[in-house]
């Protein structure tokens, strides 16, 4: 029955050449309709338990959003044109030197040359010499730090 529930009529078109005798001709003389009953299987049973049972159902779900990867190569000794991950701001990075490696290295490979006097202290001035943080002037967020050795 087409009125119970998962049943469904469905209408096929069918080719006949000759219309067989006691069946009604429809406005097209080689053609007919019928309706065939199709039952649609039953969906299975749906269940309400919790797939993980060990899982407290009152514990809250929380999304944490990550910042955005920042580019190395685009950061040197002077300040680059960036976005902060953390206030997300297009910003131009303030740059502080800081003692590196390669400071104490030179420093270090002066003194054991010979220039004990004061002249194995320069490399410890220089900028060129250190190596460069890079913060948002905004957020003071630190981005990134490029170290020369």
């Amino acid at each position: 029955m087409a009125s119970e529930k998962g049943h469904i009529m469905i209408p096929m078109t069918s080719c006949e050449t000759y219309p067989q005798p006691g069946m009604q001709t429809p406005s097209a003389p080689d053609f007919c309709v019928q309706e065939v009953d199709y039952q649609y299987p039953s969906p299975p049973p749906y269940s309400y338990q919790d797939v993980n049972p060990t899982a407290n159902p009152t514990e809250a779900v929380y999304i944490v959003s990550q910042p955005p990867i920042v580019v190395a190569g685009i950061f040197r000794s002077k300040p680059a044109s960036t976005m902060c991950p953390s206030c997300r701001q297009a910003i131009t990075t303030q740059v502080v030197y800081r003692l590196g490696k390669l400071s104490y290295l030179l420093c270090s490979g002066m003194c054991a040359t010979g220039c004990c006097l004061g002249c194995c202290l320069i490399p410890l001035v220089l900028k060129a010499c250190k190596d460069v943080d890079h913060y948002c002037p905004r957020c003071q967020f630190h981005i990134f730090r490029y170290k020369r050795i």
